[in-house]
């Protein structure tokens, strides 16, 4: 069963009608931005109230719970740029200071800080060679 010409042109005129109101019409938070710090700290406007999923690395000595909310509050860098984070769920097992982080969240309202409740730590004994093993020439 053929189709005629006009019908092969009306269907693929609807095909790409249903495509372009896609397009158009899609929501703003669609995809979540995967940034780095540097480009946060650089321009906080751009991203303001949106959720984004940052990376950057655990800075050493800033890792703190407050007693009376259990919000764990630390500080990421990455190109000497660096962001306050406050993180409200248990950390991974994988967490650990100067480890790397991809957390997901929105920033304050002066784009100072990143709340997030969802995080996922590269654990960086896992990339390190075992002791005894020949090394890569």
């Amino acid at each position: 069963m053929a189709l005629t010409r006009n019908t092969q042109i009306g269907i693929g005129g609807s095909l790409l009608a249903a495509v372009a109101v896609l397009i158009l019409t899609r929501p703003a938070e669609g995809v979540l931005e995967y940034v780095y710090v540097d480009k946060v700290v650089d321009a906080p406007d751009r991203f303001a109230g949106r959720n984004i999923k940052v990376h950057g690395n655990v800075v050493v000595g800033t890792l703190h719970q407050d007693p009376d909310d259990g919000e764990y509050h630390f500080v990421i860098e990455f190109r000497g740029k660096r962001l306050e984070v406050v993180y409200d769920d248990l950390l991974p097992d994988t967490f650990a200071e100067g480890g790397e982080v991809v957390l997901t969240g929105k920033l304050d309202d002066n784009g100072g800080t990143l709340r997030s409740s969802e995080m996922s730590a590269k654990c960086p004994s896992k990339y390190e060679e075992e002791p005894g093993l020949p090394q890569a020439s």
